[in-house]
């Protein structure tokens, strides 16, 4: 098979979230070219994506020992942050980023791993020991254990926790099962190819997902909103493109999106996402709207919520009917039946043991 084509069998197979298929057809292929480095920085992308972080490693650094470019480099530092092994990994992206040089362009995939790395350093109090592995004095198998000693005594196993991805025509929305979170405790940041999700889960232990993004996206007009039952992380497309996946360079065909002409209304909308199970999207978005409208609301909220839900679903009549009868009452009366107001004035009835009183400006 010439690299044209298993590279786009390979992206075909992500696309469809059938990560273990594309494990083998890319074993298959290493087994008759074994000193191919791109085959190997291939696999260790896809084993990235089935958190097999240990195989993804040895990939890498085997990537990188036969000459491959900077995409080795980011894999196999990928794949050591993930182990928690965060000098190593931040070695590995400054090596990397050195390697590319111009070759990044405008969007810099390296630097917003290594401020993570960096600020992991920190945080596990590792930020005295040297980067370099001909300097601090310590070798490289020391370090490491090092790192792993302090990553077990401050983080706490962290469960699982799953994700998935639509888009529209303007944004790419990232949902993340994660229930019962504070907004105050919930921490987005974006940047042009990043976004980065943490969240403290019981124990003391942290959700963290960070992903390289496939296209640039618009920090400033991406949000995300936090409900009882997950995380919602809405981002802003830069270009109209449709994404055929959620994380990458970019390499994957995008389809430029029309604003224009119908739209086939026999045809299910059905995004790529990390699962290999399609989605009935429009099903999905009814079930969100379900439960949005199954979470508890008290006092005036829910009062307000229950009459915008009937203004908005009411006949034109209901509508005339709340409208006149709200205006005339001054407030106190609030009909959704039109033929008993239509023809009178609707008088003011306070609620009881209230006097209704009119103010001269």
């Amino acid at each position: 098979m010439s690299s044209g084509s298993l590279q786009g069998e390979v992206s075909r197979l992500h696309d469809e979230g059938q990560y273990t298929e594309a494990v083998e057809l890319i074993t298959a292929e290493i087994k008759k070219n074994p000193d191919n480095p791109e085959l190997f920085v291939s696999r260790a992308q896809t084993l990235l994506k089935l958190e097999k972080f240990k195989e993804a490693v040895s990939d890498g650094s085997r990537a990188i020992d036969l000459g491959g470019g900077w995409e080795a480099h980011l894999a196999h530092g990928k794949a050591l942050f993930n182990l928690g092994h965060y000098i190593q990994s931040l070695e590995t992206f400054n090596k990397g980023k050195e390697k590319a040089g111009s070759q990044l362009g405008q969007f810099d995939q390296f630097g917003q791993w290594t401020a993570w790395c960096e600020e992991r350093i920190k945080k596990l109090g590792l930020s005295d020991k040297s980067t370099s592995s001909e300097a601090g004095g310590g070798t490289m198998e020391g370090r490491k254990s090092e790192e792993t000693t302090a990553a077990a005594a401050n983080v706490m196993p962290v469960p699982k926790i799953k994700h998935d991805w639509y888009q529209t025509e303007t944004q790419v929305v990232l949902t993340i099962l994660i229930k019962n979170q504070k907004k105050e405790d919930v921490k987005v940041e974006f940047t042009d190819t990043n976004v980065s999700v943490r969240a403290p889960l019981g124990s003391g232990s942290e959700y963290s997902l960070e992903l390289d993004l496939c296209h640039p996206i618009a920090p400033d007009q991406s949000t995300f909103r936090v409900i009882p039952s997950k995380v919602e992380v809405k981002m802003k497309k830069v270009d109209g493109l449709r994404w055929g996946s959620l994380e990458g360079d970019g390499a994957a065909p995008s389809i430029k999106t029309s604003t224009t002409g119908a739209q086939d209304t026999e045809n299910v909308p059905s995004y790529p996402t990390s699962s290999a199970k399609k989605h009935d999207w429009n099903k999905i978005e009814a079930e969100v709207k379900k439960e949005e409208e199954a979470e508890k609301l008290e006092g005036d909220a829910a009062l307000n919520q229950l009459f915008q839900k009937i203004y908005g679903e009411g006949s034109e009549e209901t509508k005339r009917a709340m409208n006149k009868s709200f205006m005339e009452s001054g407030g106190t009366v609030l009909s959704t039946n039109w033929k008993e107001v239509a023809e009178k004035k609707v008088d003011v009835k306070p609620p009881d043991g209230m006097e209704y009183k009119k103010w001269d400006n």
